[in-house]
């Protein structure tokens, strides 16, 4: 499964100042992510790895969330009711087995970016301070990415992404359309394995390694 992230390219005019572009980004960082507020779209930092208010060991926090048991799990059902976002991304990572090692592949689309489901919440501080985090949504792979793995992050249409942002959309529904989402994802290819460590930044982290592999 991804664990990484590549997220370099501005998603919207009102990106958070602070906001810097990340090759290797790695769960308990900040990250960008999108969602609706007031009904309107808006761009915000938030910490990956999802902590609820009534989380006390932050080291249970969770990066991910399984499509097939979100609904269920305490850690996720009010997020997915109440508090769904998208997380834009210029692509992500997944390791494949290779014996005793692992080589690391960067899965992109040929052009623009990939919009992985996830949700959010605020961590709330008996002073009045708070952080947000996120945690994305993975499924069982599909496309390019079932040839690395046996999951994926869910990655929405722009038809999908407007379902999963509104608040009109029953619980219900939500389930099925992550299951049914198709992977978005048009090449990858193998990069250096270096960049397995968190510490290794810059373009060069998603610069292929191998020869790269297109969907049929």
């Amino acid at each position: 499964m991804s664990g990484r992230l590549a997220q370099f390219s501005a998603p919207v005019p009102d990106t958070p100042r602070d906001w810097k572009p990340q090759w290797n980004l790695a769960p308990g960082q900040r990250l960008l992510i999108l969602r609706k507020n007031g009904g309107k779209l808006e761009c915000q930092l938030a910490l990956w790895n999802l902590t609820p208010t009534w989380l006390r060991q932050l080291d249970r926090a969770a990066f991910s969330a399984q499509a097939e048991f979100v609904h269920e799990k305490p850690m996720f059902a009010q997020a997915l009711s109440q508090r769904r976002c998208i997380i834009p991304v210029d692509g992500f990572f997944i390791w494949q087995s290779q014996g005793k090692r692992k080589q690391p592949w960067y899965l992109r689309r040929q052009q623009g970016g990939l919009a992985i489901a996830g949700l959010w919440e605020r961590y709330s501080l008996e002073d009045g301070s708070y952080w947000d985090s996120c945690a994305l949504v993975t499924a069982p792979a599909k496309g390019l990415p079932a040839r690395l793995s046996a999951r994926m992050p869910v990655t929405l249409s722009a038809t999908e992404q407007a379902l999963w942002l509104a608040s009109a959309t029953a619980v219900g529904a939500l389930q099925p359309l992550l299951l049914n989402a198709e992977s978005r994802v048009t090449m990858m290819h193998p990069v250096n394995p270096a960049m397995s460590s968190p510490t290794t930044t810059g373009a060069q982290c998603c610069a292929p390694s191998g020869q790269a592999v297109l969907l049929d």
